[in-house]
């Protein structure tokens, strides 16, 4: 009878720990950047599935910056959209300064849980490691994401 009680305690607590891992993973947001690719031709590339379905997107199948790079985010508000301000560490401000320095005329995508948030041209090089994203995120999951991001 022992054996039983000791057998189900030990369940009962790996279920447990099972469960607090899965919610602590579940409040943890991926944000990935990703370059969009001229085609659907080169073998680094993927199709992505965006909400826009007159446009075939391709990007590369690795990102080149991830949730780790960011140091910090921030909310501002600019009606009808939700404006997040996203701040790279030291390392992801210089490799973004050369994707963006390489890569004048492309555009980057960005990620979100792995649906596209948005896209957007390359202009000039980023220097600063800071970058403006404009979505159209409710107000609840953009404080989400700027929380998940500044825990």
């Amino acid at each position: 009878m022992r054996k039983r009680f000791i057998y189900l305690g030990l369940s009962v607590l790996c279920s447990l720990g099972f469960l607090l891992s899965y919610a602590e993973a579940a409040d943890q947001v991926s944000v990935e950047f990703k370059l969009v690719c001229a085609g659907s031709s080169q073998s680094d590339c993927r199709k992505a599935e965006t909400p826009n379905r007159f446009e075939e997107l391709y990007v590369s199948k690795t990102p080149f910056l991830s949730t780790k790079d960011i140091a910090s985010a921030k909310i501002t508000e600019q009606e009808p959209n939700i404006v997040i301000d996203l701040r790279f560490n030291k390392e992801a401000t210089q490799k973004f300064n050369e994707i963006t320095s390489k890569n004048a005329g492309r555009r980057i995508a960005v990620f979100l849980d792995g649906s596209l948030l948005t896209t957007s041209k390359i202009y000039d090089p980023v220097t600063t490691g800071k970058i403006t994203i404009t979505t159209s995120l409710t107000k609840e999951k953009a404080k989400a994401l700027v929380d998940s991001i500044n825990k």
